[in-house]
């Protein structure tokens, strides 16, 4: 997040940024970043300016304030900038940042089958998962072939852009958009495989329920419930 105050609101700022989540880093909050620079505006009429009259062009000392904040704090960052910010019409931008791939697990799987065709390789996909409602729907010639298949369990089209040109026949997830998928497909993508959400996480319960005897002996004792909370009953 970054913005443009005078420099006698900066440290306002900044405390109103952290007080709402913004700038939290390892072991350390309150993280901001600050330089000085002009601000140049004229207000125009109808404008109520703080600084400045209409009509005459301003120039403003201003201090460049910045800071980083995870996405689920976003719309509470910037009431509080808005809040916090003395102009009538403050100047804000909320930059994503690259991914600097540190991490040694991303999300989802690519993996490789037996070639098969995409009939017959969603066959067993929907066979391998509990009933619901929703079922299986595949977007795709259904006799091509496929070999590499990428998996993401829950909601994962966000992944859709940076599968169009990865090395994978297939794509194995759930929550599809209408738009995206048909986009996708279009632009010669992988072919689709859309799973109810709840289905395809339901095949780590099983996974967990060994894990847990592993890690913490008899001293546990375990069930994988089998009750479908999928929040579709039926379909017409």
């Amino acid at each position: 997040m970054v913005t443009f105050v005078p420099h006698a609101h900066a440290e306002a700022m900044r405390a109103a940024l952290a007080a709402a989540g913004a700038g939290a880093i390892g072991d350390y909050d309150s993280c901001t970043f600050s330089t000085p620079g002009e601000g140049r505006f004229r207000p125009l009429d109808g404008a109520a300016p703080v600084i400045g009259s209409v009509g005459s062009l301003e120039v403003v000392p201003e201090t460049r304030v910045e800071s980083v904040l995870p996405r689920s704090r976003r719309g509470a960052v910037v009431r509080a900038l808005l809040a916090a910010h003395p102009y009538e019409e403050p100047a804000f931008d909320v930059i994503e940042l690259a991914d600097p791939r540190a991490s040694s697990t991303g999300t989802g799987r690519i993996g490789t089958v037996p070639e098969m065709s995409l009939r017959s390789f969603a066959a067993p996909v929907a066979e391998a998962l509990p009933a619901t409602a929703h079922g299986v729907r595949v977007a795709g010639d259904p006799d091509r072939a496929v070999r590499r298949i990428a998996v993401c369990g829950g909601a994962g089209d966000f992944l859709l852009d940076e599968l169009s040109g990865a090395d994978v026949d297939a794509y194995v997830t759930s929550d599809l958009r209408h738009h995206r998928a048909g986009e996708f497909v279009e632009s010669g993508g992988p072919a689709l495989v859309d799973v109810a959400h709840w289905a395809a996480e339901w095949t780590w319960l099983p996974v967990v329920e060994a894990k847990l005897p592993a890690a913490m002996g008899d001293t546990v004792g375990t069930r994988v419930s089998t009750h479908c909370t999928d929040p579709w009953q039926f379909r017409l």
